[in-house]
């Protein structure tokens, strides 16, 4: 809390000191009064005033159990100021003084209120990063399970060509496409690809071999193999 604020609790403090002070005096004088009442005609004055004025009737819970309005809340620190005896200056540095707490509590209430909003979104976002984490994982173990079938599929083409005579591969790859063509030439043995490439037509043999050099070079961003010592 501010010195403001403290300032303001010393000074309702004092005020209210005051006006119950102020309150004991007016006690005493009705304490006086009672007592100058108390003769032989007492009694009789105050039986002929209760007949007289009957008791109103009580008024509904609901007006009883509004809620005082600023303006209500400040008109009776007024009040209770000016019965205290405090001055016009006084009164206005204790309106100004309360006019800040309320002030400094709005503030307060709303400022938590954004941290609470702000706790609550920065979880939430915490929650959705954990399951994207979650899903890219399972993407990634399906995309592993893909290649490694991709590759014993792959595998086992390479051997079926192997295994079939250097001609009759050989018409296969004539007419095949360049691209599956360089996959499956450059996973097979050296020696049963050259009897293979034998026996395909020139122009089919001199496309493969062109496409296994390309890719013997180096892709670029990589670094060349450097060539060993002489």
């Amino acid at each position: 809390m501010t010195p403001k604020v403290g300032v303001l609790s010393v000074v309702i403090a004092v005020g209210v000191g005051a006006l119950a002070f102020k309150s004991v005096d007016i006690a005493q004088a009705f304490a006086q009064q009672a007592e100058a009442a108390s003769g032989p005609n007492a009694e009789t004055a105050l039986t002929e005033g209760a007949e007289e004025h009957a008791a109103p009737e009580e008024a509904p819970p609901a007006a009883a159990a509004a809620a005082p309005t600023p303006e209500q809340c400040l008109s009776a620190l007024d009040a209770a100021a000016e019965e205290a005896g405090l001055s016009s200056n006084e009164i206005i540095v204790l309106r100004s003084l309360q006019a800040r707490r309320e002030a400094l509590d709005e503030r307060e209430v709303g400022v938590e209120t954004r941290e609470a909003a702000a706790a609550a979104a920065e979880a939430k976002l915490q929650e959705q990063i954990a399951d994207l984490k979650g899903v890219e994982g399972r993407v990634q173990g399906l995309l592993a399970q893909m290649d490694v079938k991709r590759d014993e599929r792959m595998t086992s083409l390479v051997k079926t060509y192997e295994a079939m005579k250097p001609k009759d591969a050989a018409e296969i790859f004539n007419g095949m496409d360049d691209k599956v063509l360089l996959e499956i030439a450059k996973s097979m043995k050296s020696a049963t690809l050259a009897a293979v490439m034998s026996a395909m037509t020139p122009k089919r043999a001199e496309a493969l071999t062109r496409m296994l050099v390309e890719l013997s070079k180096p892709q670029l961003g990589e670094a060349a193999t450097p060539a060993p010592p002489a």
